[in-house]
């Protein structure tokens, strides 16, 4: 598995120049103004509903599951115990969205994947800061192997927050002894929840989405006391090869990338299987524009590649 690659379009589309500028006029200047509060919260979930209208999900069979203390939904069918599926982990900043804001791009996903998804309803701060989602996303995990689904059957897939969240996943099943899922796919993660990597990209790009800084405020609501230094936080430091195979996009214009290639490069140095696609142009979690910009579906039909290869490996 080639461990760096390049996509194979060098100059961004114009719907996604679009995309960038509406988003910067938008989401970043809303982000700018929130405060770290409940209210504050509350106010930038409303906010976030606009997600349904960029990933519609009109159509997107689903199935809300409320099961042994996990909560959540099937998107696409739901699956026979034992069959192949995608876990799915939302991102925005642990304090916003939900399994319904990103119902359109979870399809997608499992529609890449060949295989049905079930995407966590996970605790949200300010209202339960960390470990809550963490230890949420370990119980879904264990509930699908409760299931009858194979470690090898499963493939966990995350956008911002969200694959920060995978990543503190896998390396808690590494520290319980608990199996790998097959493969991490991961948008945009966070890597570094205090900010500090992505603060030393800002030189070089103007974000559309959201400055190092409040991407740090809006974080902190999660972080609360919390230790950084904690292995569930700092996901770099458990990367090897003792995780699963992963599949890293960002965008050019992310100040994200500095984590991305962090990550890439603590796992390739520890003998790690991660595979960095670095798309020039493209913003935060690009692959929500599937409707209308073509990297987004490059993207995806990568995601498809890359699953099948980790399947085939495993034959």
């Amino acid at each position: 598995m080639p461990p760096l690659a390049e996509p194979t379009a060098t100059t961004p589309s114009r719907a996604s120049r679009i995309v960038a500028a509406v988003m910067y006029v938008t989401i970043r200047q809303f982000g700018a103004v929130l405060s770290p509060t409940r209210l504050g919260a509350r106010v930038g979930r409303l906010g976030m509903q606009v997600l349904r209208l960029v990933m519609p999900s009109w159509g997107v069979f689903h199935v809300r599951v409320r099961e042994s203390g996990v909560e959540g939904e099937w998107v696409g069918a739901v699956p026979e115990p034992g069959t192949r599926v995608v876990y799915y982990l939302h991102g925005s900043a642990y304090f916003s969205c939900s399994p319904g804001t990103h119902r359109g791009l979870i399809d997608r996903v499992g529609q890449a994947c060949g295989r049905p998804v079930f995407a966590l309803r996970y605790r949200l701060a300010p209202e339960h800061p960390f470990p809550a989602a963490h230890d949420d996303a370990l119980a879904g995990y264990r509930w699908l192997l409760g299931r009858g689904h194979r470690p090898e059957d499963i493939v966990v897939a995350g956008d911002s927050a969200g694959g920060h969240l995978a990543l503190g996943l896998a390396g808690e099943l590494v520290r319980r002894g608990l199996p790998q899922p097959a493969a991490l796919v991961l948008f945009s993660p966070v890597v570094d929840p205090t900010m500090t990597l992505a603060a030393t990209r800002e030189p070089a790009v103007r974000d559309p989405y959201a400055k190092a800084a409040t991407g740090r405020r809006l974080i902190g609501m999660y972080l609360a006391d919390a230790d950084p230094a904690d292995p569930r936080l700092d996901v770099a430091s458990g990367a090897g090869p003792a995780l699963a195979p992963m599949l890293v996009h960002v965008g050019g214009r992310e100040v994200l990338q500095a984590d991305a290639e962090h990550l890439a490069a603590a796992s390739l140095a520890a003998g790690g299987r991660c595979e960095l696609r670095v798309w020039p142009g493209q913003v935060h979690v690009f692959q929500a524009g599937y409707l209308a910009v073509p990297e987004a579906v490059d993207a995806l039909a990568q995601v498809t590649r890359f699953v099948d290869e980790v399947d085939a490996q495993r034959v």
